[in-house]
């Protein structure tokens, strides 16, 4: 559980050992998105990821998914997402869009 908590508190760089206001309202709802968030992403990972990342920490799917330099470009009726030709982990981040764009929610 611990290793968790740790995760959770490190994994999106903003953790939420830091609670910075003085109202007790306004750190209870940013404590309750950064844990959105964090199950958010564990769905994806557990969802869609394949099963050789499944163990991928939060800081390292921020940077391999999130954290991507791309172009949302309109042509026509459609709308195409284009990344960075010199992104690393392209193949990555089109697989793991595919499996998503394959759930079925209901």
């Amino acid at each position: 559980m611990e290793n968790y908590t740790k995760e959770a508190k490190n994994g999106f760089g903003f953790g939420f050992d830091k609670m910075n206001s003085h109202s007790y309202q306004v750190n209870e709802v940013k404590m309750m998105l950064i844990l959105l968030a964090y199950n958010l992403t564990n769905w994806l990972r557990t969802l869609c990821f394949p099963e050789e990342q499944k163990t991928m920490r939060i800081d390292t799917i921020r940077t391999r998914i999130i954290k991507v330099a791309s172009k949302l470009v309109k042509s026509g009726r459609s709308l195409y997402f284009k990344l960075a030709s010199s992104f690393v982990y392209q193949e990555f981040f089109w697989k793991v869009l595919q499996r998503i764009q394959r759930l079925k929610l209901e």
